[in-house]
């Protein structure tokens, strides 16, 4: 069963209905819950709708979440298993008032300006989604992660394939912020993107046999596909917080985001809705950046091999994390994990129809 506690009603039985709704999910941790719903309030001139979805934090969050939604008014989605990202955009939907919203994930922060100026950009462009400047890294040496990235299908020698980029990746974003300018792209990413309320009615729910990141890739080449446009405002930004550090509480979160359990799936349904092979090089990227994520929960063990035995010593830690990962982790914490998630989900859903939990309840 999801736990709702919503926002009151005004003196007049009415909700305010702001232009915009913001929409924070869960990613692939929580230790940046606070950094990020205060990073939102404090760079968000009111009014706007806020409603976060808590999908299986732990209990401390969990606490902290619910004395902010009352203190701050906003609405609370609270399921006891993890998310996807796909699955905790659809728990908002029915709660998102206003013209236009804005989803999050709970690893990003927020600049000054940012909404607005994607407000701005949507409708003085009239695009379906807008996306700001990714960025990663310290927050006082960010480095950009992605500057309107391009996303699209494209024929090679009659064969389908995936093509996306990811311009400016690894640059300060100092040395390069003056010079880029509002732009289409092909690609926003679920990080942090504006939609429209009316595009997601016409999109309908979010797939949700994507259980890893396909899902805006999917979202978007869906808006190309139906004749809308993607923009890229740089005038807002978005950071990217990954690990480490790790807290102890995030780790099966962490391990599902980066399973297989979750990739595989989601990059094969990907391959049969845009008709292309499941093992194309960018499809496969995922692969990729998933080995990335993964090591980082040893680097200090990585990091010891490197200052023992240089890069060799760390080429076979990493080797030996991936070992540790697909023989050992997969299979057996993984396993049981994702298990306790769908019964948890199949619980859920056979109590879909049951009065939720009020407010004086959680």
């Amino acid at each position: 069963m999801v736990e709702v506690q919503r926002a009151p009603a005004t003196l007049n039985g009415e909700r305010d209905r702001p232009v915009a709704t913001v929409v924070i999910v869960p990613w692939q941790h929580f230790w940046l819950t606070r950094a990020c719903l205060e990073s939102v309030y404090a760079f968000t001139p009111q009014p706007f709708e806020l409603i976060y979805v808590d999908g299986n934090s732990p209990r401390r969050v969990r606490s902290y979440l619910e004395r902010e939604a009352r203190r701050r008014n906003f609405t609370l989605l609270r399921s006891n298993r993890y998310l996807t990202s796909s699955e905790a955009h659809n728990l908002a939907l029915p709660y998102v008032s206003g013209d236009y919203v804005a989803f999050i994930d709970n690893g990003t922060l927020v600049s000054p300006g940012w909404l607005e100026s994607l407000l701005d950009c949507a409708r003085e462009t009239g695009a379906w989604a807008v996306g700001p400047l990714y960025c990663n890294g310290d927050l006082r040496n960010m480095r950009v992660y992605s500057a309107a990235p391009d996303l699209r299908i494209v024929e090679d020698n009659g064969k389908r394939r995936l093509h996306e980029t990811a311009p400016g990746a690894g640059k300060l974003a100092a040395d390069v912020r003056g010079s880029l300018q509002r732009s289409p792209c092909g690609y926003v990413k679920s990080h942090c993107l504006l939609t429209t309320k009316a595009v997601l009615d016409r999109y309908g729910p979010f797939d949700e046999a994507y259980t890893n990141y396909q899902d805006s890739r999917d979202f978007c080449l869906w808006i190309q596909e139906n004749g809308g446009s993607i923009y890229f405002e740089p005038r807002a930004i978005a950071v990217i917080v990954t690990p480490p550090p790790f807290a102890w509480g995030d780790l099966p979160m962490y391990l599902l985001r980066w399973s297989d359990a979750w990739l595989q799936p989601s990059i094969r349904h990907f391959a049969r809705r845009w008709r292309i092979d499941a093992d194309d090089y960018m499809l496969l990227g995922g692969v990729r950046f998933r080995d990335v994520e993964r090591r980082k929960l040893f680097h200090l063990l990585i990091g010891a091999a490197y200052r023992l035995g240089g890069r060799r010593g760390a080429q076979a830690a990493r080797r030996l994390v991936d070992y540790a990962f697909s023989h050992v982790l997969e299979p057996t914490i993984v396993k049981r994990l994702e298990r306790e998630r769908l019964r948890s989900r199949s619980i859920e859903t056979s109590t879909a129809t049951m009065p939720v939990a009020s407010s004086e309840s959680i």
